[in-house]
């Protein structure tokens, strides 16, 4: 069994949380932040945080992304993760910043274990529109690209792996495809796109093949 023991001691930045009055009733204890697993690899995933209840994250679509955990008291804290698939296995150390919105991707390494790539979320929230982001959750793709199906137009240009850029758009409903230096994932819909949303955009590049997708961001209520 190959095992990698990826320790990636790493500060997020604060992100602007214009968002979480929107999102959080009743709002979190000063000093929280926010983060939500994602798995870019081809099986279920295992996820074990010593910080949160183990997850089981899903392999097909919308399933490989989990809502936003409430996580408290992260400041100067260590959050340590442990994550297992098939015969792959990872551990990742993180910082996070009070306020800050995490998404953490789990991605195979080259030597058959697993990495995690954090990525601090744009949380800047217009909602009289809807927010698209874009991830690049591959480790192969350069400089990923999202444009309309139908004219060509770019929605998105130039994402490097392990990032995201996000826009405000008004609520649509159109087909897109996502691209990486010349070849295409099957176009997909922007379905159910409504004003006041979040929504994320995946590109990913499991061993069975590069997939793109939409999902709805959500988040876990905070119970006091």
């Amino acid at each position: 069994m190959a095992l990698v023991i990826a320790v990636a001691y790493v500060v997020f930045r604060v992100s602007p949380v214009a968002a979480q009055g929107q999102v959080y009733d009743p709002l979190p204890p000063p000093g929280s932040a926010y983060l939500r697993f994602v798995n870019a690899l081809d099986g279920n995933l295992d996820v074990r945080p010593e910080f949160l209840a183990n997850q089981l994250v899903g392999a097909t679509a919308a399933s490989r992304v989990t809502a936003y955990f409430v996580v408290e008291k992260v400041a100067g804290r260590d959050l340590v993760i442990d994550m297992r698939e098939a015969n792959r296995a990872g551990r990742v150390t993180l910082r996070a910043e009070p306020g800050s919105f995490v998404t953490v991707v789990m991605e195979a390494a080259p030597d058959g274990g697993i990495v995690a790539v954090p990525i601090v979320d744009q949380t800047d929230f217009n909602q009289t529109r809807a927010r698209l982001a874009f991830y690049n959750a591959t480790t192969a793709c350069p400089s990923a690209t999202l444009t309309l199906a139908d004219s060509g137009a770019a929605v998105f240009q130039n994402v490097v792996p392990g990032t995201a850029k996000a826009r405000s758009v008004n609520p649509v409903q159109a087909n897109v495809v996502a691209s990486c230096a010349g070849d295409t994932v099957p176009p997909f819909a922007l379905q159910g796109v409504e004003a006041g949303g979040m929504y994320s955009i995946w590109l990913m590049q499991p061993a069975s093949g590069a997939v793109a997708f939409l999902t709805r961001d959500r988040t876990t209520r905070w119970k006091p």
